[in-house]
């Protein structure tokens, strides 16, 4: 009916995929970078995403979990359920017009925040120690309940965001993201990153805009930020110099787009950040 995961790895499976299932994912230890359609932001232990069938996304975890020598290790609470797992019956039910728009938001991806996902934390940190099939059966409906009933939530995934056709196109697609991913602080050109799609720069331009809803210099510049938003919060560089670690050639230009794609200078987030902390 479905099915529970406990994940514990050396690093999430950083590939870009999609299934016909519903997911629900409740990170519990580990850093890194989460792609949802066309969203793409960090996550931490406590992100809890929901996502509906089909949409395609993945977990890049930093630099860190990929050292053969190193302590860290990715942990996460999954489950994964059929979107008719009640019957096709279930939803000509009446009175289920929250549950209907949990399910249709899911496609774009629901993450949760504020005090309702606290909630629902513990509730899936529950959910396994019921053995009982009817309670596990019980207690993923409440987790839904509450999820429907949440206004603490935000959606990923834009309304233009076009799903891949399929599996040959998703693995396209994931080439590319890991090729500017791994060298991203050496600027790669359109040029080479069109070589790794086998497509001509031109076409290449028009198919990036059309599988991630942003142009491959948009895409670049929010891979950089992302990893600078993690150098921040370590605390360890100053600013001007995770401009250049990041692939930054000049600190004006670093610091707006910066703002940009984040809303804030570098250094009022680095103060939000450590201030929460």
């Amino acid at each position: 009916m479905f099915q529970l995961m406990r994940v514990c790895e050396p690093h999430f499976f950083p590939a870009l995929h999609f299934h016909p299932e519903c997911e629900i994912m409740l990170v519990l230890k580990g850093t890194g970078i989460r792609f949802v359609g066309d969203s793409m932001e960090r996550f931490q232990p406590g992100d809890l995403v929901f996502y509906g069938r089909d949409i395609p996304h993945f977990y890049q975890n930093d630099r860190n979990f990929y050292q053969q020598v190193s302590d860290s290790a990715a942990q996460a609470i999954v489950i994964y359920f059929k979107e008719d797992f009640l019957g096709k019956e279930f939803w000509e039910l009446p009175n289920i017009i929250q549950l209907k728009k949990l399910f249709a938001n899911s496609k774009r991806g629901v993450k949760f925040t504020g005090k309702v996902k606290t909630d629902l934390e513990k509730q899936i940190k529950r959910l396994d120690d019921n053995r009982d099939s009817l309670g596990k059966l019980i207690d993923l409906l409440s987790i839904l309940q509450v999820m429907a009933n949440s206004r603490e939530y935000e959606l990923l995934s834009s309304r233009g965001f076009v799903l891949p056709v399929d599996e040959d196109e998703c693995k396209r697609m994931n080439d590319v993201y890991q090729y500017i991913i791994n060298h991203y602080v050496l600027n790669p050109s359109l040029e080479e990153v069109s070589i790794v799609a086998n497509m001509s720069p031109s076409a290449f331009c028009r198919y990036f805009k059309q599988h991630s809803n942003k142009t491959y210099t948009q895409f670049l510049n929010e891979i950089k930020i992302g990893n600078a938003c993690k150098l921040l919060m370590d605390n360890k560089l100053p600013i001007s110099q995770i401009c250049f670690e990041v692939g930054f050639n000049n600190f004006t230009h670093f610091n707006s787009q910066f703002r940009r794609i984040v809303g804030v200078t570098p250094s009022q987030y680095q103060r939000q950040h450590l201030s929460a902390g």
